[in-house]
């Protein structure tokens, strides 16, 4: 995804006049990046408790998705202000890769 792909689905994403459906597309979208304003941008969205549940769930979910593949997880403070649906989502994702890491990281350990 190019700078301006990013730029234009940040747009979109914090855009309250924008389609709903569209912020939700951006906001799953904007996973796909390590970009730290897609990354911010994800959060503001996830926090803003004028954000559409929806829209704040997706954020949550590319914010763990980021999590996973970065190893860049949400501080307490940041974890902390999250929308209920957001740190739901965050925290399924984010979560479950803890657990896949740990699961290899004993798989190794047993020799497994």
């Amino acid at each position: 995804m190019d700078a301006q792909q990013v730029e234009t689905l940040i747009t979109v994403l914090l855009d309250p006049g924008a389609d709903i459906g569209a912020r939700d597309d951006a906001a799953m979208d904007l996973y796909a990046t390590d970009d730290e304003q897609a990354r911010q941008a994800l959060l503001a969205a996830a926090i803003d408790s004028e954000t559409p549940e929806i829209v704040q769930a997706s954020a949550g979910e590319s914010l763990g998705q980021i999590a996973a593949r970065t190893g860049r997880v949400l501080l307490d403070e940041e974890r902390t202000r999250l929308a209920p649906a957001a740190g739901r989502e965050y925290e399924v994702v984010s979560l479950g890769w803890v657990e896949r890491a740990s699961t290899s990281t004993a798989d190794i350990n047993d020799g497994g």
